[in-house]
Order: C-alpha cells, then sequence, then structure tokens
C-alpha cells in the first residue's frame, strides 16, 4: 500500500502600498526636497533649486549625514538610494550654499515598509489505504478551494479493499472530501485545470459548473 502526501502552502499576500510626502510645495523654495517613492530598502527623493541662472552643489544628507554631493541646474532632478533597512526611521535634507551663505533644505521623513516574516504554515495529508494510490495534478483556486486529482484507493465501509478507485480530492477550507468524478471513478483523473469555483475542467473533457458534471466529447477531423 502506498499513500500520498499533499502538502499545502497557505501563503499570506502582503499588499504593500507606496506614500509621498505631501502639503510642502518644494517647487518654490530656494532648495527643496520631495519624497517620490520608497519600499523596504530604497527610496527616490527629488532636488529641486530656485530659480537662479546657476547650478548648485548640492549635499545631501541621511540622518544628518553627508551621503552624496549632486550638481543641479534649474530643473529638479530624481535620486535614488538604496541599502536602507526595512521597518526604520529615516530622514533627509539637503544644504547648499549661495553667495557664501547656508541654504536648507525641507526634511523628508519616512519609515522604510517592513518585509513578510517568511514564516509559512505547513499541513501534511495523506490519501489512500491500498494499493497504489497517486495523485497526478492539483488546481489552487484559493485557500479554500482546491483540487486534486489522480487514482485513490480506499477501503469499503467494511474495511475490504475496494477495487473502483476515487479520482479526485476537493478541499473546502476546513477538510478534504473523496470525489469520483461523475459518480462513477473507477479510471485515473490526470489533469485538472480551475478557472473559477464554477468553471472548473478535468482531464479536458469533463466541466464542474459547481453543480454538475457536463461531458464534452472530442471530434476527430
Amino acid at each position: 500500500m502506498r499513500s500520498v502526501l499533499v502538502s499545502v502552502l497557505v501563503l499570506v499576500v502582503l499588499f504593500l502600498s507606496f506614500s509621498c510626502n505631501e502639503g510642502y510645495d518644494y517647487s518654490q523654495a530656494s532648495l527643496g526636497l520631495g519624497l517620490r517613492d520608497y519600499s523596504c530598502t530604497e527610496a527616490w527623493i527629488e532636488v529641486q533649486i530656485g530659480s537662479n541662472d546657476k547650478t548648485a552643489n548640492i549635499y545631501i544628507k541621511k540622518n544628518g549625514e553627508i551621503i552624496q554631493t549632486v550638481n543641479v541646474g534649474q530643473s529638479s532632478t530624481l535620486y535614488y538610494f538604496d541599502s536602507l533597512l526595512p521597518n526604520t526611521n529615516y530622514t533627509f535634507d539637503a544644504v547648499t550654499y549661495e553667495d557664501g551663505k547656508e541654504v536648507k533644505s525641507n526634511p523628508v521623513t519616512f519609515t522604510t515598509l517592513d518585509t513578510t516574516s517568511h514564516n509559512f504554515t505547513w499541513q501534511t495529508f495523506e490519501f489512500g489505504q491500498h494499493s497504489s494510490s497517486v495523485l497526478y495534478d492539483v488546481a489552487i483556486i484559493n485557500e479554500n478551494n482546491i483540487w486534486a486529482v489522480g487514482e485513490i484507493y480506499m477501503n469499503d465501509s467494511l474495511g475490504n479493499p475496494d477495487p473502483t478507485s476515487y479520482n479526485a480530492v476537493h478541499w473546502n477550507g476546513q477538510s478534504w472530501e473523496l470525489k469520483k468524478i461523475g459518480g462513477y471513478g473507477g479510471w485515473p483523473c490526470h489533469t485538472v485545470f480551475a478557472f473559477s469555483s464554477d468553471d472548473i475542467w478535468l482531464e479536458g473533457t469533463i466541466h464542474w459548473n459547481g453543480t454538475n458534471y457536463t461531458v464534452h466529447k472530442t471530434v476527430g477531423h
């Protein structure tokens, strides 16, 4: 007797949203910074100087320490910064000099996004009680709707080997249900394609609409 082990990996998909600093009209300042985007380890910051006729050396600071010197003309320029730490507070500002006088920018402050925990939850399920049970294909619609197909041999109500195999198992979010496709079973199912909970194709010709099976015969040419 060979049992089939099916491991279901539940991944929590985290959807991340990026933020931008609002409310500061840095385009009107002598020296302005604008936070355009950021992620877990990266930031995109726009640097712009006021409407003068010369370029300026801009000293960009991260948490009070100069990390880069750039040369900006009258138009704004976008700069990319990486090697940041996840879930960490940062303040970027800049300074330049006009006629020997120090000109400071507005600060931009943000907290980088956190990473996922990478902690996975595993569950193991066994199918088959005799002969050579096997699963050939699986389709995951969501964590509460999973189909797997193959040949699964179980014992009958008296505990004797049932020669008529099940050919699918379905996960409903709470438990697995053995299925004989079309109510008969006894043949191996090799493929399953799931487009939605009520649009599932088995073996390429059998359609499950959520309530009934329909067999679509292929016609040779």
